[in-house]
């Protein structure tokens, strides 16, 4: 059943009820889609999870208490999309990487798939937000408090148009080890190391305005405001978006001219280039 919420009604639990819309009841969300962690376990029903670093759910639980009660229903519902288009991403190389095996099995045949860029970068939003809502981040080893910007939630709740500066991007820098690349030569990515959040915050006071959001063996960036590509800055060391493009139209993986390709769809006025990942049999 799909909850739709009041037009001036704002759950004070919810942190998307920044223009009202809300429903009378709130929603466990999870910190990582439920969908995946039934994608990555099999389906288990005796399977745990838990946050890995100390802040979030720090003891295992069940896949249905890995929440945080930050949403009401209708826009935790209005949110399907999103979590559909990375369950697709995800499922897409996932099936590639257990045949592949780490190089021991089949590379196979030229393969493709298409996703929602809107949804997903919606659902990196997401994952960064319900972590900052739901008190699941830390700076220098301590848990804070990180506010979320009013334009992040109309961002996630298709209200308003990406500015040409902000939005996901993927590497384009080999070296640039904060932003994976490799879905298909590490074991872990289809075992216990599949998905990952790192926040960026504002100095003073904590706000979130992006970060770096792990999924299947591929690192996602997100900035909430205009991180300066092309400034003398933007490469630095410390930045975790250095080498990055924006909303490729495709992402590629070759390996002796054999691709597997997932090609990302937008509906934006934004350029679009690509990247192709070319990859060695060790």
């Amino acid at each position: 059943m799909t909850t739709t919420g009041t037009a001036d009604f704002k759950h004070s639990k919810c942190y998307a009820n920044t223009e009202g819309g809300c429903s009378t009841r709130i929603s466990g969300e999870h910190f990582v889609s439920h969908s995946l962690i039934r994608l990555y376990t099999f389906d288990d029903p005796h399977v745990t999870i838990r946050h890995n670093s100390g802040f979030g759910v720090r003891n295992p639980v069940s896949p249905r208490r890995f929440v945080a009660n930050v949403l009401c229903e209708a826009h935790n519902n209005g949110l399907s999309d999103a979590d559909a288009a990375a369950l697709k991403f995800a499922t897409f190389l996932r099936d590639i990487a257990l045949r592949y095996r780490n190089g021991s099995g089949a590379w196979g045949a030229n393969e493709s798939v298409e996703v929602s860029g809107d949804d997903f970068q919606r659902w990196v939003l997401k994952l960064l937000a319900t972590h900052a809502a739901g008190n699941a981040i830390t700076a220098d080893d301590e848990l804070v408090k990180s506010p979320i910007l009013e334009d992040s939630i109309h961002l996630l709740l298709n209200r308003a148009a990406w500015p040409s500066t902000w939005g996901l991007c993927v590497a384009a820098d080999a070296t640039n080890l904060d932003l994976k690349f490799d879905p298909f030569t590490r074991l872990e990515t289809v075992t216990d190391d599949w998905w990952g959040v790192t926040p960026m915050l504002k100095n003073g006071d904590q706000t979130l305005v992006g970060g770096v959001v792990e999924l299947a063996g591929v690192g996602f960036g997100l900035s909430l405001y205009n991180p300066g590509r092309g400034a003398p800055g933007f490469d630095l060391p410390a930045n975790p978006l250095r080498g990055s493009i924006q909303r490729p139209s495709f992402m590629a993986w070759e390996l002796n001219g054999v691709r597997k390709q997932v090609n990302f769809t937008w509906n934006d006025h934004h350029e679009h280039r690509n990247i192709t990942y070319t990859m060695d049999r060790t």
